[in-house]
């Protein structure tokens, strides 16, 4: 087969793939572009942002750490459900997370489908500095990173002062 016979035929397949599918693409950008009340929430201690692990979206997979990026994965669009209470959905995976079984000091967070599940109901308390702290709902509990390492696990820990409990919020408009 000759060079431009391969050429031609890369073409059309680039071609016909552009008429399925670039309508679809281009709705996709629009829609993450214009996610109202979407942003990237990084820890101020560690400089990590939560993110489902590996942006797996199987239910249960660990809320984990990660490098900020400007991804779906680690975009939380904050749905207001009650003052300064959200509901926090990945703009990837289109789910929440919650603690895995009872909210109790130490329980790691995992992803879950949204719905009806209170413990997917997160109350954010601005500080002075305006940096936040993230609450369970109905407990003493808050989001803690546990240390600087991407990957590691997110915890909910009892209240304290320091920056592994505080949080930034950043607008985010992810490109993938």
């Amino acid at each position: 087969m000759h060079a431009s016979t391969v050429l031609i035929a890369d073409a059309v397949v680039v071609t016909g793939l552009a008429a399925i599918f670039g309508h679809r693409l281009i709705k996709n950008y629009h829609r993450k572009a214009e996610t109202p009340n979407a942003f990237l929430i990084k820890n101020v201690r560690s400089g990590l942002v939560i993110r489902p692990q590996n942006a797996e979206i199987a239910d249960g997979v660990p809320i984990i750490q990660y490098t900020p990026q400007n991804w779906e994965c680690c975009t939380w669009q904050m749905i207001e459900i009650a003052e300064n209470t959200y509901l926090l959905k990945d703009l990837y995976t289109q789910k929440s997370f919650a603690p895995v079984g009872e909210p109790i000091a130490g329980a790691l967070l995992q992803q879950r489908p949204i719905g009806g599940d209170v413990h997917q109901h997160w109350q954010f308390n601005q500080l002075d500095d305006g940096t936040y702290t993230i609450q369970l709902v109905g407990t003493d509990l808050f989001i803690t990173s546990s240390s600087d390492t991407v990957d590691d696990r997110l915890t909910l820990q009892p209240a304290s002062s320091e920056a592994d409990q505080r949080w930034t919020l950043t607008q985010q408009h992810p490109i993938i």
